[in-house]
């Protein structure tokens, strides 16, 4: 990722319906353009449908960043921004990728720390990082419904899950930013040889316990 700063909005077009905004931004220096996408819109089943949680995100997003609303965004052509710029995309906030394992990486041994660990309605998500890149283990919760495309919460295995977390880490959930910096071992592995993820193994149990 390169943060450009101070990127000058030159167009502002409407696609899919006025779905989505696509924001040009104008890099002088280096006589490129970066391009920005505010798209109201989701992909799913190889077409971008209508999603509510989505555009109310967007709308958001043009009153946080543009102070106007999502019609009027061309209102705000000559406005200078700074532009997070990765591989693949341009964003006007930073946004952390998350790495997938991939089936070279099956067996790898990685001797990490621990960054970050977020607790959703659904996951644990124990993250750190491998050759300057983030990877996440997930200690799942919740069941995904494909014919509704939802996620529902299981009290039962979020309680088991909990206690597990307890024992691998030896703190609870609850204590959890007790673990970052903590160092690591975490073994790449597979299900029939797809569906690669971390196996963060168990932590020594401390002193007197």
């Amino acid at each position: 990722m390169e943060l450009r700063k101070e990127l000058e909005l030159v167009s502002v077009e409407y696609e899919n319906g006025g779905k989505k905004a696509v924001l040009t931004f104008l890099d002088r220096e280096r006589k490129q353009v970066r391009v920005v996408n505010f798209n109201k819109q989701v992909y799913r089943d190889n077409k971008y449908v209508d999603d509510k949680e989505k555009a109310a995100k967007v709308d958001q997003w043009c009153a946080d960043y543009f102070q106007c609303g999502f019609d009027d965004l061309a209102e705000c052509i000559g406005k200078k921004m700074d532009v997070y710029c990765y591989e693949n995309f341009n964003s006007l906030w930073e946004v952390e990728q998350i790495e997938k394992f991939t089936k070279d990486m099956e067996g790898l041994i990685i001797q990490t720390e621990i960054k970050e660990i977020v607790v959703d309605e659904y996951f644990i998500k124990i993250r750190y990082e491998y050759e300057g890149k983030t990877y996440e283990s997930k200690m799942t919760f919740g069941t995904y419904f494909k014919a509704t495309k939802e996620w529902y919460q299981d009290p039962v295995k979020k309680e088991q899950q909990y206690r597990k977390f307890e024992e691998k880490f030896h703190v609870p959930v609850e204590e959890k930013d007790k673990l970052i910096g903590h160092p690591l071992m975490v073994e790449v592995k597979s299900a029939f040889g797809n569906n690669f993820w971390g196996d963060i193994k168990k932590f020594p149990a401390p002193k007197g316990k």
